[in-house]
């Protein structure tokens, strides 16, 4: 199995802050959290790097994040390509994308078709925003005229820059153990489409929706910041970002105390957030419950 992705408009938040290395596990995360929900394991990376003008410090500053990004997915750094484009991109500008193969027993994939009227939904912790939405941020951020090495209104004691540029989890190896420990029947890495797309795709049977539970879960205050200075309503703010859950796993009802105790156990802040129901023709996949 393979997976492709970049890093997108959080690229601006990098520069204009002149950061980069945080970056680099983005990319990382971004395929590999995209491989593990389908059962694989990641094997290696590959990165895609094209610039104006070649920048060795803001270069090796990426790769750097590149290489820690795959060693906490437990992936080989095998090579990349690194491209000088002058005139297509503005000065300081670039562009990143990655490349991931993985691999998974033959018959052993996941793909959703498994999940069954009664399954739990256990929702992990995100990092934050991870690394989509970013162009409606950096449009709350004009609204607000703030500058991103100014104070987070949300949180005083950090920068925007320092809450922005945090590195989307990477969760393959709690995924990968929860998979072995069996009852993992769909798994949802909630990036562009928020807890609606990304969790409606993994359930195929039409008779079938999965209803969370909004208050169940905890998320950080850069969300309800985003909301209230953006004017975001809450149905909106589920479907641009993450909202505070990062990845979903549907399990088996019988499987999931002993799933949750064993992600806890690997560091992971995990949330009984709904379960899986019979759907009326009139609703859609995903239910939200209890938004404004």
């Amino acid at each position: 199995m393979a997976a492709t992705d970049g890093i997108g408009t959080k690229l601006k938040i990098a520069v204009d802050a002149g950061r980069y290395d945080t970056v680099g596990v983005d990319l990382v995360a971004m395929c590999v959290n995209d491989l593990v929900v389908q059962g694989a394991e990641p094997l290696f990376f590959l990165d895609y790097l094209s610039m104006g003008t070649l920048s060795v410090e803001t270069g090796r500053d990426l790769v750097s994040g590149i290489a820690g990004g795959c060693a906490e997915a437990g992936c080989a750094l095998i090579g990349g390509e690194t491209a000088e484009m002058p005139g297509l991109y503005q000065q300081g500008d670039f562009d990143a994308a990655g490349f991931a193969v993985g691999a998974v027993e033959r018959g052993a994939a996941i793909d959703g078709k498994a999940i069954q009227d009664g399954d739990v939904v256990l929702g992990l912790g995100s990092s934050g925003l991870h690394s989509n939405g970013y162009s409606l941020v950096r449009r709350v951020l004009a609204l607000d005229a703030l500058e991103i090495g100014d104070a987070a209104p949300f949180d005083p004691e950090r920068t925007l820059a320092g809450v922005l540029l945090e590195p989307t989890r990477i969760y393959v190896k709690p995924c990968l153990a929860a998979i072995s420990l069996g009852g993992v029947h769909g798994l949802a890495h909630i990036t562009g489409g928020g807890l609606f797309e990304n969790v409606a795709r993994i359930i195929h049977n039409p008779a079938l929706c999965a209803r969370l539970e909004r208050d169940s879960w905890q998320r950080d205050g850069i969300f309800d910041w985003l909301a209230q200075a953006g004017g975001i309503g809450d149905a909106e703010m589920h479907r641009v970002f993450n909202c505070g859950i990062g990845m979903m796993a549907v399990v088996a009802q019988d499987r999931a105390d002993a799933i949750s105790s064993l992600l806890v156990e690997l560091g992971q802040a995990v949330f009984r957030i709904g379960r899986i129901v019979p759907r009326d023709p009139s609703t859609r996949a995903v239910q939200i419950m209890g938004l404004a």
